[in-house]
């Protein structure tokens, strides 16, 4: 099993995954204006989410592709543990006196991003797999003035809005149910 999780690069993704919840929790000590912290909440969830990318796919894919047990369910359950433990670390900086983020904003942003990140290891490559988050978010944080009252907009920015906004809690359990199911199912491109 060791020997499995450093071929995936869990250690490593783990350490970063940890390095993010602690600087979360700093900025949440550093930063007083409401719009950054929730820029700077979704930045990071961002790039915990971005570090497991590296584990998305084996040493050579060939020999996954043939290996005599079924990968898809292990690809969804790397994807969900994967986000399972950006969460819980993530959710941890809301203990703190004045936290950055609230507990759902944490929940659906890292579904949101894992799902990106498991299209893009299905479309792309591991390597390449956080391109899509990366994409979709930096134009995003490049500045809509919120809040937003078009459907269509708070759907493209799902990850700065309201944690009761509907569209943007619809529009990332869709992103994430359909980028483990592809992940799953095609598994990492080569």
């Amino acid at each position: 099993m060791m020997l499995y999780l450093r071929s995936r690069s869990v250690p490593t993704s783990l350490t970063v995954m940890l390095s993010c919840a602690v600087g979360l929790w700093v900025l949440g000590n550093a930063v007083d204006d409401p719009f950054t912290r929730i820029q700077l909440a979704m930045l990071v969830t961002l790039l915990t989410t971005a570090a497991i990318s590296p584990g998305l796919a084996g040493a050579d894919i060939d020999i996954d592709r043939i290996a005599g047990f079924a990968w898809p369910p292990r690809r969804a359950a790397h994807l969900l543990i994967a986000g399972a433990l950006a969460f819980g670390m993530l959710s941890a900086t809301t203990l703190a006196d004045d936290p950055i983020t609230t507990i759902a904003r944490i929940a659906r942003d890292v579904t949101g991003f894992i799902g990106l990140t498991g299209l893009g290891a299905a479309f792309l490559s591991a390597r390449l797999a956080p391109l899509l988050s990366f994409l979709w978010a930096v134009p995003v944080l490049a500045g809509l003035p919120l809040p937003i009252r078009s459907t269509y907009l708070m759907v493209l920015t799902w990850m700065l809005q309201p944690t009761q906004s509907t569209q943007a809690t619809i529009t990332a359990m869709a992103v994430g149910v359909t980028g483990v199911l592809a992940y799953a199912i095609r598994g990492p491109r080569s």
